[in-house]
C-alpha cells in the first residue's frame, strides 16, 4: 500500500473541504462500498467542545459521504477518557454526558447514522498475538464488527505521549478495565499493540481548532483551519507532528508503530497532496506539568516523580485555583522517596500525589490523620477526579 497524506485548509465549508481531502486520497468510494458497515471514531474523551474534542461538523461530513456512497449503515461511536464513573462510581462524567454536550448525538442525526456509547454496546475479548504489552484486550464490539473503520482525531498535544493523534485515538475503544492498566511507561507500547488487532482504514484528522500546551484537555487553543486525510495511521501523525512543529520521531507511539509494521513515518516515503508541510507548519506549545513556584501558598515537595504524577499534580492543582483554595491546603507532596516535613511546621492540609508519595509519608500521614489527602494510585487516574470533585463539592 502507498501511504497518501493530503492537507487542505478549509476556504470552502468544512463538509467541501472534507469531501476534497479525501478526494485528494482516493475519494470516499475507494474506502465505503454499497452496503457496508461503518464505525467513525471521534474524540470523545471529555465533555468539552473542539478542540477537547472532535468537531461534529467534521464527524457529520464524514458520515454524510459514507451515506451518500451508499453504505448499509454508519455508526458514531466512542467512550470517555474518564467513563470510569461506570464502574468505580465516581468521575465527572459518563459517555452519555458527553455524547449530548459535545452534540456528537446531532451530528448523527443530521446525517442518518446511529450515536453509539460503547459502554452500553458490547465489548469483545481480542487475543493479540503479536502484543507487546497487551496480549488481549476487550474492544467495542462495533468496530471489531465494522466493514469500514474511520478514524477521526483531533490534532492535540498530550502531557503524558505528547501528541494525541490518530494512533493515541484509539484508547477510546477498549474498556475501562483496560483504559486503566498499562498507563505508565508502557502506554506507548499499549496503543500501538490495539492497532494491531483493529484495522484502519481511513483517517480524517480534525485541525480546525488545534490543542496546545497542557493537552489533552487544559491546554489553549490553536487556530488551524485545516482538514488532514490519509490511509496509514502512521504516516498521517508523522505529518500533523511535522505541522506542529514536532519530530515526528519524536513521538514515541509514531515511532514504535514504523519499527513494528504498522506505517511510515518517513516523510520521504510518504505521498504528500494539497499543501506542503513548509506552507501551514506551526510553532505549537508544548506541555508543561511544572509544579513548583506557579501556585503561591502551597509548598510543593518532589521526591522524582514521573511524568503521570507530574500532569496528575498539575490537573489537581489547577482544580485547587478554580476553588480558591478554599479547603486551606498548604502542602503538595509527590514522587519517590519525598521530603517530610516535621508535623508540627505543617498548617493546614496535605495532599499526597501517587502510591509513591503515599508510601513514602507513612508518619506523616499518620500524624495528619484527617488533614492527610490521599491521591492513590499508580499513575493515580481515577482517583485526582474522586478528589477534584470533592474539592468542587461535586461528591
Amino acid at each position: 500500500m502507498i501511504s497518501k497524506v493530503s492537507i487542505l485548509k478549509i476556504n470552502d465549508s468544512i463538509f467541501e473541504t472534507v469531501k476534497k481531502s479525501i478526494d485528494l486520497i482516493g475519494g470516499i468510494n475507494s474506502y465505503v462500498k454499497e452496503g457496508d458497515i461503518v464505525l467513525i471514531k471521534p474524540n470523545l474523551a471529555y465533555p468539552y467542545p473542539p478542540p477537547a474534542t472532535t468537531n461534529p461538523e467534521v464527524v457529520e461530513s464524514i458520515a454524510k459521504l459514507c451515506v451518500k456512497a451508499g453504505a448499509g449503515q454508519v455508526n458514531i461511536g466512542d467512550s470517555t477518557s474518564y467513563s470510569c464513573k461506570n464502574i468505580l462510581g465516581y468521575g465527572l462524567w459518563s459517555n452519555a454526558d458527553v455524547i449530548k454536550r459535545t452534540k456528537m448525538d446531532i451530528a448523527a442525526k443530521m446525517s442518518g447514522a446511529r450515536m453509539i456509547d460503547f459502554d452500553m454496546d458490547t465489548w469483545k475479548m481480542i487475543k493479540i498475538d503479536d502484543g507487546i504489552i497487551l496480549k488481549k484486550a476487550e474492544i467495542a464490539s462495533s468496530i471489531m464488527e465494522a466493514d469500514v473503520v474511520i478514524n477521526v482525531p483531533v490534532m492535540k498535544t498530550h502531557f503524558e505521549t505528547l501528541v494525541t493523534l490518530a494512533i493515541k485515538n484509539y484508547h477510546g475503544i477498549i474498556s475501562d478495565s483496560y483504559k486503566i492498566q498499562f498507563h505508565k511507561d508502557d502506554l506507548n507500547q499499549k496503543l500501538v499493540d490495539i492497532h494491531k488487532v483493529v484495522k484502519t482504514d481511513l483517517t480524517v484528522m480534525d485541525a480546525t481548532l488545534a490543542m496546545e500546551g497542557l493537552g489533552p484537555r487544559l491546554g489553549g487553543t490553536k487556530k488551524m483551519d485545516m482538514i488532514i486525510s490519509g490511509n496509514d495511521v502512521v504516516a498521517i501523525d508523522a505529518v500533523a507532528t511535522e505541522i506542529m512543529g514536532i519530530e515526528a520521531d519524536r513521538v514515541e507511539t509514531t515511532r514504535l508503530a514504523a519499527a513494528q509494521g504498522l506505517g511510515k513515518m518517513d516523510l520521504s516515503e510518504i505521498k504528500m497532496y494539497g499543501l506542503k508541510i513548509e506552507d501551514v507548519r506551526e510553532k505549537f506549545e508544548l506541555p508543561d506539568v511544572r509544579i513548583s513556584g506557579i501556585f503561591p501558598g502551597i509548598t510543593i515537595i518532589e521526591g522524582g516523580p514521573c511524568i503521570h504524577c507530574y500532569g496528575r499534580a498539575r490537573i489537581f492543582l489547577e482544580a485547587l485555583k478554580e476553588v480558591k483554595n478554599k479547603h486551606d491546603i498548604s502542602y503538595l507532596i509527590v514522587g519517590t522517596k519525598p521530603y517530610n516535613p516535621d508535623y508540627s511546621e505543617v498548617k493546614g492540609k496535605v495532599v499526597f500525589i501517587g502510591d509513591c508519595a503515599i508510601e513514602h509519608s507513612t508518619n506523616l500521614r499518620n500524624a495528619l490523620g484527617k488533614r492527610a489527602i490521599c491521591v492513590d494510585g499508580c499513575p493515580p487516574i481515577p482517583s485526582v477526579h474522586r478528589e477534584i470533585d470533592k474539592l468542587k463539592g461535586d461528591k
